[in-house]
């Protein structure tokens, strides 16, 4: 049975350091639930029966696209934006487990490697009418970074949609000291491996999930706030019922603004 259950959450200022604050907090414990999280994730209710389907549903048709999975995990999206008809799919994440898992998935139509998204993305500007990133960005404490690379690597008016956590649910969830502001977080994650995984999250207001995107020069679109599709309903009542009340994520659509 796969259980995730918050642990902690301390103000991000009190609890990591500047140093800690640039490190992949989650690499590690990515590394650990790569192989567990690939074989079951499309089955949770969370992941396959209400965040997948959402991205899927705005991202829309991908056909003859150049397109970027930042954060692909391993490899759900890219294999499914290759299926879709995108004419080029590129993806990367910061666990070369997860990397190696969406080889496997995807295939040899990805261009497929390991890098940070806290870090600057090594690939060329103006390159890419999409950019996609499905439930990384949480994991970067500050977004300046990936969402000027992001900005950076999209062609002209190019499209950005990315999921995150809604800030309602994730309160709700690790209960940290104040709705305001970052907050570093951990949760336990059970069902994916044989032990327990603790994973480092954080917690984030509604501004400062918003402002970073439009101070990195986008246009925000449309927000949907998600919610488990009909057919968990059919074959899991209970968990439809749970996950029913309250937003667990949220999709942000956005597009480029250009310079000047």
């Amino acid at each position: 049975m796969i259980n995730v259950t918050a642990i902690h959450a301390a103000t991000a200022a009190g609890s990591r350091t500047r140093t800690d604050r640039h490190k992949p907090i989650a690499r590690d414990a990515y590394e650990r639930l790569a192989q567990g999280y690939s074989d079951i994730a499309e089955r949770k209710a969370e992941n396959g029966y209400n965040e997948h389907p959402a991205m899927r549903a705005q991202i829309g048709d991908v056909d003859d696209l150049d397109v970027l999975d930042a954060g692909c995990g391993p490899g759900f999206l890219v294999r499914d934006l290759i299926k879709a008809g995108a004419r080029r799919v590129a993806g990367f994440d910061v666990s070369p487990a997860m990397i190696e898992l969406a080889r496997n998935r995807a295939g040899a139509g990805a261009e497929l490697f390991v890098a940070d998204l806290a870090e600057p993305i090594p690939l060329a500007s103006a390159s890419f009418d999409l950019v996609v990133s499905s439930l990384a960005i949480d994991y970067v404490y500050d977004w300046s970074t990936p969402l000027g690379e992001f900005h950076r690597l999209l062609k002209p008016a190019g499209r950005l949609v990315i999921s995150v956590q809604h800030p309602m649910g994730s309160y709700r969830w690790f209960k940290p000291p104040s709705a305001f502001g970052i907050h570093y977080c951990e949760a336990s994650w059970s069902g994916f491996t044989a032990e327990p995984v603790v994973v480092p999250d954080y917690y984030r207001s509604f501004e400062h999930i918003i402002n970073p995107l439009l101070d990195a020069r986008f246009q925000l679109e449309r927000v949907t706030e998600t919610q488990p599709i009909d057919a968990l309903r059919k074959i899991d009542p209970r968990r439809y019922a749970k996950h029913s009340p309250f937003p667990t994520f949220m999709v942000l659509c956005a597009r480029s603004i250009a310079s000047g």
